[in-house]
């Protein structure tokens, strides 16, 4: 098997992400102050576990395509 064999067997289709690139910054953006919010919330919730497991995962998860969507918007496809 040559290098060019190898090459071929590698090239694929181009990524194309899911959302247009131009609403990359402003989802993260979105994400982020839906984060921020629960976070905020989480923290003044006090006594009663299941909201504060709830605004947690909430919190986490929106924080976490924040992180997704900003990494796109500068070029980086996780």
């Amino acid at each position: 098997m040559t290098a060019s064999d190898i090459d071929r067997l590698w090239v694929g289709a181009h990524f194309k992400p899911v959302f247009d690139p131009v609403l990359h910054p402003a989802l993260a953006l979105l994400f982020s102050a839906i984060g921020l919010v629960y976070a905020g919330k989480f923290t003044v919730t006090r006594g009663d576990l299941g909201r504060e497991a709830t605004f947690a995962v909430i919190s986490s998860l929106a924080l976490g395509l924040a992180v997704v969507m900003g990494a796109q918007a500068c070029g980086l496809y996780l």
